[in-house]
């Protein structure tokens, strides 16, 4: 029965960490799109109408960077959204749910193991131990957030909730 326990956790850690690239990594290079379709815009207008200075100055600003001014911006962006209810609908029947947040710098992946007795086997060192493995993935969403998001030192939180809301582990990855 543990056996069986750990080989389900492990398929759905690869699940989750599917969900969490196909959800950050497609976001980022979209806005990028967006930016470049933005900046076209922006110039064609400044063409037509002469700006002021200060207007002209704040406009390339934005259009250079095409960031998101804060982490809950960048979540309640259309895209974003589109992209993270597709993968969050894509872990129904799995027994896990999803909810993505943030919290000033933390973009935060809460997963709540639905299933009582999935959530009673696993313990929090296999969870942490497996967290751990993916340590490069993780790391590797919060540099991409630098690229789409104005908000220094970015962190990936990953939370693990059993049914009843308890945390069975969290950690935090840095880029």
């Amino acid at each position: 029965m543990k056996n069986r326990t750990r080989k389900i956790f492990i398929l759905m850690c690869a699940v989750i960490t599917a969900f969490v690239i196909t959800a950050c990594g497609g976001s980022g290079n979209d806005e990028v799109a967006s930016a470049d379709t933005s900046s076209d815009s922006a110039q064609t207008e400044q063409t037509a109408e002469p700006a002021s200075e200060e207007t002209t100055d704040d406009s390339s600003d934005a259009a250079v960077t095409g960031k998101y001014a804060t982490l809950q911006e960048f979540l309640e962006d259309d895209i974003t959204q589109e992209q993270l209810n597709t993968q969050i609908e894509s872990l129904e029947g799995s027994g896990i749910t999803a909810d993505v947040t943030a919290e000033d710098n933390k973009l935060i992946y809460s997963f709540t193991v639905e299933n009582p007795d999935l959530a009673a086997a696993m313990d929090a060192a296999t969870v942490e131990s497996t967290l751990e493995s993916q340590a490069s993935t993780f790391e590797a969403i919060a540099s991409s957030l630098k690229a789409a998001v104005e908000v220094e030192n970015p962190v990936v939180v990953v939370r693990y909730l059993d049914n009843t809301g308890a945390e069975i582990t969290s950690k935090e990855f840095a880029g």
